[in-house]
């Protein structure tokens, strides 16, 4: 979904007359940091797909570091609306994770609504959708399409917001 949409950005951009070297990436503080916090996502879904990792507290703990390096990069990024904007959504999902014990909520009417039977405990970091869920609001529940189909939630669709106006807006430099 945010490959698509960043891709859906930038031909916003050009569209606009606008130039992916107008992004001023080299103002964005910790950088550093939040790759560090995706890389760290990248290897937790391996390793729990993989099995070698199962859910409970090394999880949980290694969760908190990754949200945590989000909240700094956030801080030191918190003159940027935009980006402000992208880990308020980013932060949304930690919210429903974390109170779902380490892993995102997924509407199975959603799923279905596109004929797809997904085991979706075999995907990662996620279960169900049911009685028990926490914040259920903020899980991913909304069906869409780009090119592919997937579910996505509250949070990421203010990331996806925050990420295509910070491509769109610095396109143009428009501030």
């Amino acid at each position: 979904m945010f490959v698509e949409a960043a891709i859906f950005a930038i031909i916003i951009g050009y569209l606009l007359k606008g130039k992916l070297k107008n992004i001023e990436i080299e103002k964005i503080k910790g950088i550093t940091i939040v790759l560090c916090a995706f890389l760290i996502k990248f290897i937790l879904i391996v390793c729990i797909q993989k099995d070698f990792l199962k859910f409970g507290i090394v999880l949980y703990m290694i969760y908190l570091v990754q949200y945590t390096l989000i909240l700094v990069f956030i801080f030191l990024n918190r003159r940027n609306r935009l980006l402000v904007i992208m880990g308020i959504g980013i932060l949304l999902n930690a919210l429903v994770i974390f109170a779902n014990g380490g892993v995102m909520p997924v509407s199975i009417e959603a799923i279905h609504a596109y004929g797809l039977n997904i085991d979706v405990s075999s995907k990662g970091m996620y279960r169900a959708l049911d009685s028990s869920t926490r914040l259920a609001f903020l899980g991913d529940i909304i069906p869409g399409r780009i090119i592919i189909h997937f579910i996505f939630s509250i949070g990421d669709a203010i990331t996806t917001l925050g990420m295509m106006m910070y491509i769109i807006l610095g396109m143009k430099r428009i501030k």
